[in-house]
């Protein structure tokens, strides 16, 4: 696959783009490497690593979307007749929690203190408290925290060997940003996700979570017609689309309708054009290969 026109118009916007990876029918059909692939934070892809570890939960019949957090984290609730109260994972994994405005909150206690503007499920804020919280959640329900978990239910089947990923300073993984990872390791994550779960005949996470993971849950009130709807901690997109991505340019998107997975790293701040890129010169190709 000749992705030449792709990295050539990168380079006239520079874009400063670090590699891409091409995979169709499993295989890979096109690669770049502006610079040697190490591994480096993938940002706000990590939060979709982040719902495939709630949906293995969820599918042992540990966690379920209804799953309140002041059941988990009694001892944060003050009024238990406040709208707080009514917080359930699936708020977490939508960015409906009530939360006003992009906040960090290093702990559980921190996050739960922030006022809310919104009733839980009235509308989509994007924030990092929300990924932090569903983490939290996570390591108290099932006893370990979200990345210890993964080494063996995805992170080894998917051959990303322990891979840093940073803990908040009450124990949990932080969910919203921190874990390292390669191009290649982006692109084999995104494999499994266009395989619904499914890794080397072993059915990991349930394809019913990752279908449901993927889809339009609720509508975002953005204007970038990328940003639409909003997952469980996942983008759908254009074109019959939906991906992970990170704000320095870090993109997993898989294509269904094509079969096809592009992984994209980088350090750049505008991270749309990149996508735009994508879709003007990739796109079009996977559909002849």
């Amino acid at each position: 696959m000749n992705i030449n026109y792709f990295v050539k118009s990168i380079e006239k916007q520079n874009l400063n783009c670090e590699g891409i990876i091409v995979l169709r029918h499993g295989k890979k059909i096109g690669e770049h490497r502006w610079v040697p692939e190490i591994r480096r934070n993938s940002f706000s892809v990590s939060k979709s690593f982040v719902s495939v570890a709630i949906g293995m939960a969820v599918n042992d019949g540990k966690l379920s979307l209804g799953s309140r957090v002041a059941e988990v984290f009694p001892e944060h609730i003050c009024n238990p007749e406040k709208p707080l109260s009514a917080l359930t994972i699936e708020h977490l994994l939508t960015m409906t929690r009530g939360h006003g405005e992009l906040s960090r909150p290093a702990t559980v206690a921190e996050a739960l203190a922030q006022p809310l503007k919104y009733r839980p499920g009235e509308r989509f804020v994007y924030d990092n408290g929300s990924a932090l919280l569903a983490s939290a959640v996570f390591t108290r329900t099932m006893g370990i925290n979200v990345r210890d978990f993964l080494i063996d239910t995805l992170f080894g089947p998917l051959e990303i060997p322990d891979p840093e990923w940073a803990e908040s300073p009450d124990g949990h993984t932080i969910g919203g940003t921190g874990l390292m990872l390669t191009t290649s390791e982006l692109a084999r994550f995104g494999q499994f996700l266009l395989q619904r779960g499914e890794w080397k005949g072993k059915q990991l996470v349930s394809a019913v979570w990752i279908d449901n993971a993927v889809r339009p849950q609720v509508s975002t009130g953005l204007r970038k017609p990328d940003c639409l709807s909003y997952g469980y901690f996942f983008w759908p997109g254009r074109h019959g689309t939906y991906r992970a991505e990170g704000k320095e340019g870090q993109f997993i998107i898989v294509l269904p309708g094509q079969d096809a997975v592009i992984a994209v790293n980088s350090d750049e701040p505008k991270l749309y054009p990149i996508l735009d890129t994508v879709w003007n010169e990739i796109l079009p190709v996977t559909v002849t290969v």
